[in-house]
């Protein structure tokens, strides 16, 4: 990166820090970096805060690879050697790599890592996201096997502002087995496992207890 940007080391490492100390999520230990930030660092980190569509975007031209097209395990390929560079594409990839990331590569409910059984679902549904931004933003995601994807796409749970998981009576009513009842019912006041990075947005669960779940 220090190459392609044509900068020393050290100077982009502490650019790094700089964006660390802005962003009000970093806490802690990882809250390094100098308190007298740059302007230039200010706008930049401003720009880009809500506008992940756009940041996936220009970081691909900038490096000149698809860094999300969708096949990560066989390594980014130049942007010339894809057909199919459009938009939803770039979005879709770059919400999954990010909220991938974030949930550290675990189910936010069971902690299961097998890639293959893993999606980055939507809070708000992708379908009613009428802006890249909110279509892109990791905070409206989370880090789902696929049957508690599917569970959640259909309002059969749903997860309040305080993480807390909450089970749908149709799901209830069906528990006379014991896989239902283990891996749905007793869900039930459970708490998710939160992210690194990106707490998923109250309003965006808000959203899914009102309009998706079915109580």
């Amino acid at each position: 990166m220090a190459e392609i940007l044509e900068l020393p080391i050290g100077s982009l490492v502490l650019r790094m820090r700089n964006f660390q100390y802005i962003d009000p999520e970093v806490t802690g230990e990882g809250k390094k970096g100098m308190s007298h930030v740059a302007k230039m660092d200010k706008q930049i980190f401003e720009e880009f805060q809500h506008n992940w569509g756009d940041l996936g975007a220009q970081a691909e031209e900038i490096v000149g690879l698809a860094l999300f097209d969708g096949t990560p395990d066989k390594g980014a390929k130049p942007i010339s050697s894809l057909t199919n560079r459009n938009q939803v594409n770039r979005e879709r990839h770059f919400f999954r790599a990010s909220v991938f990331a974030s949930y550290e590569n675990k189910c936010c409910i069971t902690g299961l890592t097998i890639p293959t059984l893993l999606v980055a679902s939507h809070i708000k549904p992708y379908s009613k996201c009428r802006t890249s931004s909110d279509r892109t933003d990791p905070h409206n995601g989370l880090l789902l096997n696929t049957l508690h994807d599917k569970a959640f796409d259909q309002g059969l749970i749903t997860v309040t502002k305080d993480y807390t998981i909450r089970v749908s009576q149709k799901i209830k009513d069906y528990a006379n087995d014991e896989f239902t009842k283990s891996c749905l019912a007793d869900l039930e006041g459970q708490k998710i496992i939160l992210p690194r990075n990106f707490m998923p947005s109250a309003e965006c669960l808000e959203y899914h207890n009102d309009e998706i779940f079915r109580r």
